[in-house]
């Protein structure tokens, strides 16, 4: 299964290249920020670690764990690029347009919440290979939504409601989280210890279908806007 996800990572990768394709890869010369071109390196570094370390598994462990400790660098640079971006876009907008755009912002600051989360955890099960591998596949799921959701976006159908095309998203994300639950199987303590931390994919999904929609997100992006980090 864990062969699997590295495939099911390398597709996401080509996929990646289509959905950019319009707005960022055919448009390198024209003068794009480099929090932009930062974030891209990065997380195609990250999509790759995730391809890469399983298919190294049974044979090659120290390259295994050799990819494990650069992970240390690429996975904080990762995070951090992804904050700075966020800024970086928000920050550029005057107070019209950022109260427009302001509910959007908690996808950025809730997949870095994600990734994050289950890094940290990985690492904190990192001699428990079960959770191990589940929560490294789980560092990777935030970015179903903006590959998929771009791809639907620019060569799907026009959807009625901009809310769908994360409904759609999150939707085959949270299928993923529940189906490592029950495969490959584990006993009932692994199972709960995975399960317990990976909630928090669905909760931050509905947060997005209803307090991001709301003006209680405000304050909240309208803080982090202020930050002096951009």
């Amino acid at each position: 299964m864990f062969r699997g996800a590295a495939y099911s990572y390398l597709g996401l990768l080509v996929l990646a290249g289509v959905a950019f394709w319009p707005l960022y890869l055919s448009r390198l010369g024209a003068g794009i920020d480099s929090y932009t071109h930062w974030h891209a390196f990065l997380a195609a570094c990250w999509c790759s670690l995730l391809i890469a370390q399983p298919l190294l598994l049974p044979g090659h462990r120290q390259a295994h764990r050799t990819l494990g400790a650069v992970s240390y660098i690429v996975a904080p640079a990762f995070a951090l690029a992804s904050l700075l971006l966020a800024h970086a876009r928000f920050h550029a907008m005057d107070g019209t347009k950022f109260q427009q755009e302001a509910s959007s912002l908690f996808l950025p600051l809730s997949a870095v919440c994600l990734f994050v989360s289950f890094y940290a955890l990985a690492l904190f099960y990192r001699r428990v290979m079960p959770l191990h591998a589940r929560f490294m596949i789980l560092t990777g799921l935030p970015m179903i939504d903006p590959v998929l959701g771009r791809v639907l976006f620019f060569y799907g159908p026009s959807l009625p409601n901009p809310l769908l095309y994360q409904a759609i998203t999150f939707g085959l994300t949270d299928l993923v989280v529940i189906g490592l639950v029950a495969w490959p199987r584990m006993t009932p303590r692994l199972r709960a210890g995975y399960a317990l931390p990976a909630v928090i994919f669905p909760v931050l999904h509905v947060a997005w279908f209803t307090f991001a929609q709301t003006t209680r997100w405000l304050p909240i992006a309208a803080w982090f806007r202020g930050l002096p980090l951009t």
